[in-house]
């Protein structure tokens, strides 16, 4: 639906020809149903084709679940003063036992600071725990931006977290990919650098 309303204007700035208009997945009318924009086309769609809320990043529909079918790059050359930043939403599964849901601009992490089963640090009295290595990734949707020049990315969002189901794998091949699945790779304990301890915690 290359000629509809969403894709007559600037992204974000909807008008009633988008809110009231057609669907921009299946096209049917929004005047009596709920609708929302995807955060992936950035496409008002109905309420039938947003295939997850999520209350931190909107609906996405369903078009743009599928890994690499989000929308691409406006155009292959920026403005002057702008350049392009590629907006991600990823489900990451890590080795602390955990998948995670993460925002992020640009391609996904190789490590993520997610919970304290690895173990960690205390130098200070502040407890700093090891980041989880990344075992497996899923694109859940992928959005271009054009932002001006020398913007700074925003910060990687931990959206959700939750423990992973999948059973340990051992590669046949030596040195192939292995991972723990469900259970973390280790239990770490904390690790005082200079002998403090951080402060009980209060209650």
């Amino acid at each position: 639906m290359r000629d509809h309303p969403c894709q007559q204007h600037r992204p974000g700035h909807h008008t009633d020809a988008c809110l009231t208009g057609p669907c921009g997945y299946c096209g049917t009318s929004l005047h009596t149903i709920a609708s929302g924009e995807c955060r992936s086309c950035l496409r008002i769609v109905c309420e039938a084709c947003d295939a997850g809320y999520h209350p931190d990043l909107g609906p996405i529909c369903r078009p743009c679940t599928q890994p690499g079918s989000g929308a691409g790059p406006a155009s292959p050359t920026p403005p002057d003063d702008q350049e392009l930043h590629r907006l991600c939403v990823f489900e990451l599964a890590l080795n602390c036992g955990h998948l995670v849901t993460m925002a992020l601009t640009g391609w996904y992490p190789v490590s993520v600071a997610c919970c304290e089963r690895l173990g960690g640090t205390i130098l200070h009295g502040i407890y700093v725990p090891y980041s989880s290595q990344v075992d497996g990734t899923r694109l859940v949707s992928e959005r271009y931006e054009y932002r001006p020049k020398g913007t700074p990315s925003e910060p990687d969002r931990l959206v959700d977290r939750r423990p992973r189901t999948d059973e340990p794998y051992q590669s046949p091949r030596p040195g192939g990919p292995t991972h723990a699945g469900r259970y973390p790779a280790r239990v770490g304990a904390a690790w005082s650098l200079d002998g403090s301890v951080p402060p009980a915690a209060t209650h």
